[in-house]
């Protein structure tokens, strides 16, 4: 009996401390692969939401590229001819524009996480200042405007803006849409041209939201609209 016990001995204080090095490695891998998967979801997440607002703001251009920026559209006087000027109760307006041709001389643009957003224009910067991060969080559609496309604009800059849809991680997050109009003809597209367009302009918009401090981009091409010439 006393040689079966000594043969039966327990663990040395060396094989205990091994042991113990071997479960907390295994311990710590799994620990590290929690942690990958929670900063994974999170980026999946985030890249799914930019996907869905890249196709919104395409959505809502689309749906409103005839309608007048600046102008009162619920009067039910204004009339837009097939070239794209514009008339209010009969009389001719120049400086009134459909919503492609004003997003083609204005863009929106949203730099970084405290950058000012709103409607810039080519010739220069400018915007409307960021809402104080301090203040309760408003409603996208608190703000109305008189016509259709300077609410899309105003609910643009709220959603990218404040933050509350996307995570801005830098000052490379940028949030733009720009407008490419082209067409062949000197004057009407100063910027653009390509001589097999032969209308008035055909507009192509394109969408582009940067993440993880512009590390991981998404873009969007889309025509947007496209006007006949006489």
């Amino acid at each position: 009996m006393i040689k079966k016990d000594k043969k039966n001995l327990g663990l040395t204080l060396i094989e205990a401390l091994v042991s113990t090095v071997v479960v907390g490695i295994g311990f710590i891998a799994v620990f590290q692969m929690t942690n990958f998967s929670v900063r994974s979801i999170d980026t999946s997440s985030e890249r799914t939401k930019a996907n869905y607002l890249v196709s919104m703001m395409a959505e809502d251009v689309l749906g409103h590229s005839r309608t007048v920026h600046g102008v009162n559209t619920l009067t039910g006087d204004y009339a837009v001819d097939i070239d794209g000027s514009i008339q209010v109760a009969g009389v001719s307006q120049p400086t009134a524009r459909l919503f492609t041709d004003h997003l083609a001389a204005v863009e929106f643009r949203v730099d970084g996480c405290d950058g000012p957003a709103g409607a810039v224009s080519t010739g220069g910067t400018g915007g409307t200042p960021p809402p104080d991060p301090a203040a309760a969080p408003e409603s996208i559609y608190a703000t109305e405007h008189i016509d259709a496309s300077s609410n899309k604009e105003e609910k643009w800059m709220r959603i990218f803006s404040e933050n509350r849809y996307l995570k801005c991680k830098g000052d490379e997050d940028v949030r733009r849409l720009k407008m490419y109009k082209i067409c062949r003809w000197g004057g009407v597209c100063d910027d653009y041209n390509d001589p097999s367009v032969t209308d008035d302009g055909m507009f192509i918009g394109r969408v582009q939201v940067n993440l993880n401090n512009g590390k991981k981009r998404k873009y969007l091409y889309f025509q947007a609209d496209y006007n006949i010439r006489k």
